[in-house]
């Protein structure tokens, strides 16, 4: 049970830009054209340039750069677009308390990597992802932003439990605190009204015996899983945490040669990333 304090400080939130909202809108609409969209977030000058950026980044650049919104939007797609818009919004929520032993760039820094696994993980499978799974990795641990801020969060005692019990991170985190960080995500993104698919991966992302759409909650998971692999986002919770892995793997179509080619791919675009950011 999530605690009210949460509860009234997710309904406080700043609402998503009006940009966001109307991407997620789009990515639901089978029929939203590159056109449209482009028309759309022409009017927002702010995130034209950052998605302008985005699609001569590292991770998706072509062979000749863009400089119109509407190739910008045709090379980076709707549900990479809302990725972006959606990262750029996160990292204006600002905390003023440790982050489970992050500071906020690292807790931001590794939630892009979790989305940018997602497209490297795609390119290494035998199988289809979901659409919206870059969306739900990006946000997965947005949890830590709201209970940092409205809980007294005790690291070293969440440790203490995880090492006397013999328990996953997450369940510390309820047993101290009444609520985990996946389900306060999940309440966010509920709020926020993103579809239901994303509201239940991001609620799921650590557990393994997880149900719903099953395709969605593994590649949350991987990407989590991938990024500390890289890391990036460790943290206090490290590798304290439940997963699937080969299952995950399997149920996606990606090898274990292909999972480390994907880690090495987004290992490198994030250092690139890095050094264009300087």
């Amino acid at each position: 049970m999530i605690p009210n304090q949460i509860l009234n400080y997710i309904g406080l939130l700043d609402p998503l830009p009006v940009t966001a909202r109307k991407l997620a809108a789009m990515l639901q609409n089978e029929n939203a054209c590159v056109e449209g969209i482009a028309k759309m977030v022409e009017h927002d000058a702010r995130t034209a340039a950052v998605i302008v950026r985005a699609a001569n980044s590292a991770a998706y650049r072509g062979p000749s750069p863009v400089e119109r919104v509407s190739e910008a939007v045709a090379r980076l797609g709707t549900a990479n677009l809302l990725t972006i818009v959606l990262g750029q919004h996160l990292r204006r929520v600002r905390v003023d308390a440790a982050l489970y032993d992050l500071t906020e760039g690292e807790f931001h820094l590794h939630s892009e990597a979790a989305a940018l696994m997602i497209k490297a993980m795609i390119s290494e499978s035998r199988g289809t992802f979901p659409a919206t799974a870059s969306i739900a990795a990006l946000l997965h641990d947005m949890g830590k932003l709201i209970m940092v801020r409205c809980l007294k969060v005790n690291v070293p005692a969440m440790r203490a439990l995880c090492k006397e019990k013999k328990i996953a991170f997450f369940q510390a985190e309820r047993e101290l605190l009444g609520c985990d960080h996946a389900e306060v995500g999940a309440a966010v993104a509920r709020n926020w009204e993103f579809p239901e698919e994303v509201v239940l991966a991001i609620e799921q992302h650590h557990r393994a015996a997880a149900r719903g759409n099953e395709r969605l909650v593994d590649a949350v998971m991987l990407a989590n899983y991938a990024t500390k692999s890289i890391g990036i986002g460790l943290g206090a919770e490290g590798f304290n945490m439940t997963i699937d892995f080969a299952g995950s793997r399997e149920r996606l179509g990606i090898s274990l040669e292909g999972f480390e080619r994907a880690c090495a791919q987004a290992a490198l675009w994030i250092a690139e990333q890095r050094r264009e950011m300087q």
